[in-house]
């Protein structure tokens, strides 16, 4: 190999654990924040698309974990993490609420076809009436 050409060869990259997990925190918190801001303007949310955005994510950093073991982490990698778990918990509250507000309006609509369909027959209503 000539000497020009060993020269203009890039150097071989040092893979760090956080130069290759950075990218894919990076990516579940832009998808994080997404979910939630679309949430929080209460207006439709594609939970699917969102559901398989982050599932991609966590399966990619399943994956890259057990490569890692043993590594030092240093502080961008722990500062991710750190950001990534608060924003996951604020995601897992914002879904919580959404899915608390589901529940109770679809007790509403099932009372309420309940109440439609019966001819009070068999109700407690009379009984707390008098």
């Amino acid at each position: 190999m000539s000497a020009a050409l060993q020269r203009a060869a890039p150097a071989p990259r040092v893979l760090t654990p956080a130069s290759v997990i950075m990218p894919v925190i990076e990516r579940l918190l832009r998808t994080l924040d997404e979910e939630n801001q679309t949430i929080l303007k209460r207006g439709p949310v594609d939970y699917d698309a969102f559901n398989r955005r982050k599932s991609q994510g966590l399966l990619e950093l399943n994956r890259l974990t057990p490569s890692l073991k043993g590594m030092r982490l240093g502080p961008t990698l722990a500062a991710g993490l750190a950001n990534l778990q608060a924003r996951l918990e604020t995601n897992r509250r914002l879904l919580s609420t959404q899915l608390t507000a589901a529940r109770a309006v679809s007790d509403i609509i099932t009372k309420a076809i309940r109440d439609s369909q019966s001819d009070g027959t068999y109700s407690d209503r009379y009984w707390m009436d008098e």
